[in-house]
């Protein structure tokens, strides 16, 4: 991550909120959607998808940070070696990192997200907000590159950095998981909390040794409805998964 600025009243914030402490309980919402239905894993069909999750506290204080994701719905897969890689190492490696190095053809969807820079267990009205732009790509064979972005016109803080992103799947399930590095969870003793995030990945085929292929594609669901399920990890290894049912599969 390229850090441009931060707001010196930031520093000011954290020094002054860090000698309260507040008891808090943090609600986690999310959903989503995939443009196409029916599909088996012999006949599989190709499609697109999105998802979408908030996170709060009801009494209206900052959340802490959520340090791990996993992103996993039903009745799917994805393809993950037939496009060209755009790799989360040699983006970060670049003096600049910048998306515009990515090979044709390796993007696979964008988003946005909204976040508070503050402290953790204070009033939200005492954080600065932070909008920042998401960018996913194809990365090597079980992988993909998530690229934050951000600039000071709506951001406290100038980000660039990708995060390797990997494939997992867990018996009907399948998705991506992803770590967040330290730098986009923590700056100057402030608390990096994403509030909003929403994604869109593009339906993408390929010809595959004269087969078409899906980037992501819809194998059935045995209820025949399908169902999203985020897992969000905190900085203390406890987890909580939020799970919603997205419509017919």
């Amino acid at each position: 991550m390229r850090i441009t600025r931060v707001v010196a009243a930031a520093a000011t914030i954290a020094v002054a909120a860090s000698a309260v402490a507040v008891a808090q309980t943090t609600t986690f919402a999310v959903g989503g959607s995939v443009t196409v239905t029916g599909g088996t894993k012999a006949k599989p069909k190709p499609g697109g998808l999105s998802f979408k999750f908030d996170v709060s506290d009801p009494s209206g204080n900052q959340t802490p940070p959520v340090q791990t994701y996993s992103i996993m719905y039903e009745g799917g897969r994805l393809n993950t070696g037939i496009l060209p890689a755009c790799k989360a190492d040699t983006l970060n490696a670049m003096s600049t990192p910048d998306v515009a190095s990515c090979p044709s053809g390796s993007k696979i969807g964008s988003g946005k997200l909204t976040a508070l820079i503050g402290s953790a267990g204070q009033p939200t009205s005492s954080a600065s907000p932070c909008q920042a732009s998401l960018s996913l790509f194809a990365s090597n064979k079980g992988h993909a590159t998530l690229f934050v972005s951000s600039k000071l016109a709506n951001c406290p803080v100038a980000l660039a950095q990708a995060i390797d992103m990997q494939y997992v799947t867990k018996g009907e399930y399948a998705g991506l998981k992803f770590t967040v590095p330290e730098l986009l969870r923590h700056q100057v003793g402030l608390d990096i909390t994403v509030t909003h995030a929403d994604v869109a990945l593009s339906k993408i085929v390929k010809t595959v040794k004269k087969k078409k292929v899906g980037y992501i594609e819809s194998t059935g669901c045995k209820d025949g409805k399908r169902d999203i399920v985020v897992t969000f990890t905190d900085e203390t290894g406890a987890s909580f998964p939020a799970q919603a049912t997205l419509g017919k599969c």
